[in-house]
């Protein structure tokens, strides 16, 4: 148990986590664990203001006693709360699912808070069913990488993962010896979704051959990042990118690999999603020829064309607007 509170103590510190800070409150029993080594932690820390946000998502029926104990179990410990209800349509998702779309609007009211951190109680097994889930469905580097220690989600907001090196079992192992309530989401145990059915029934058969697939996952996903920021670096030096301009002539002799690569990571510093990769392929095609063609593309939810004009890339979006270099 004190390894637990050491962990998150090395964590915090190392993230020079200061100011107002935000518990990410689910009632489940990961973030009951979360709220309350923060609680005691914070009782130490001066200059540390820490409160608990709780989304209601409002998805299932128990979702007002779900917000009701979180209110319970934070006046027990003096620790402010704050609840944001949020609605999401479960036929109307954009195309993104309902999970995702629920993640969405908690990372909204992350940022709506106004917190500098926010602590998030994802741990090893999150991590794990995250690698896996991002190979299976193809993804590029950035998706294998997982879930980092830290995610910047606005300027001043950086959400922090300080149990991402425990095991589910020891957070478990925490509640019971120290008698915490927590609340069981339904949802959890219903199979149709994905991450559910490789928590329930994926994993569970891996682990009977692999027992340490949690540490082995987690070290792809850190080779994965690392190689997803030697590509970025590459990126930059391929583009000549230098106060935000990209210079498409230096990309006309690189191979198709390195064109495409260059094109995915300048779209992600745009901020506009990345298409397909086979997408990516055609657009290099394209424009990095002696006669480029200027015809427009979907992506991110938006119309543009990347065009070449005295020897940098553009990307017009459709409507009026700045353009982008």
């Amino acid at each position: 148990m004190d390894a637990i509170a050491a962990r998150f103590a090395e964590v915090l510190e190392r993230q020079q986590v200061t100011g107002p800070t935000v518990v990410a409150l689910s009632g489940g029993i990961d973030s009951m664990v979360l709220l309350e080594i923060a609680a005691a932690w914070a009782r130490s820390h001066h200059g540390v203001h820490l409160e608990a946000l709780h989304v209601h998502h409002g998805l299932s029926p128990n979702a007002d006693a779900w917000a009701a104990f979180c209110e319970r179990e934070c006046a027990a410990r003096a620790v402010p709360l704050k609840v944001v209800r949020v609605a999401i349509d479960r036929a109307d998702t954009g195309g993104q699912g309902v999970e995702a779309a629920a993640r969405a609007a908690r990372y909204r009211a992350f940022v709506d808070s106004g917190a500098h951190f926010i602590l998030a109680a994802q741990h090893a097994d999150d991590q794990a069913e995250t690698v896996l889930h991002q190979l299976l469905r193809g993804t590029g580097w950035a998706g294998l990488a997982g879930m980092g220690e830290t995610r910047v989600l606005a300027p001043h907001t950086v959400l922090v993962r300080p149990f991402l090196g425990l095991e589910r079992g020891v957070l478990e192992q925490y509640a019971r010896a120290q008698g915490l309530a927590w609340i069981e989401d339904e949802s959890n145990d219903d199979v149709a979704y994905t991450r559910n059915y490789l928590r329930h029934r994926v994993l569970p058969a891996i682990a009977e051959r692999f027992p340490h697939f949690r540490a082995s996952l987690s070290r792809a996903a850190r080779h994965a990042a690392e190689a997803d920021e030697l590509l970025e670096a590459l990126a930059r030096i391929d583009l000549a990118w230098q106060d935000g301009v990209a210079h498409a002539d230096a990309l006309d002799a690189l191979p198709p690999a390195r064109q495409v690569n260059a094109l995915y990571h300048w779209l992600r510093w745009l901020g506009i999603p990345p298409p397909s990769h086979a997408q990516l392929i055609e657009w290099a095609r394209q424009l990095f020829r002696p006669t480029p063609t200027d015809r427009p593309h979907q992506a991110g939810g938006h119309e543009f064309r990347i065009v070449r004009k005295e020897g940098t890339l553009r990307l017009v979006i459709a409507g009026p607007g700045p353009d982008h270099h």
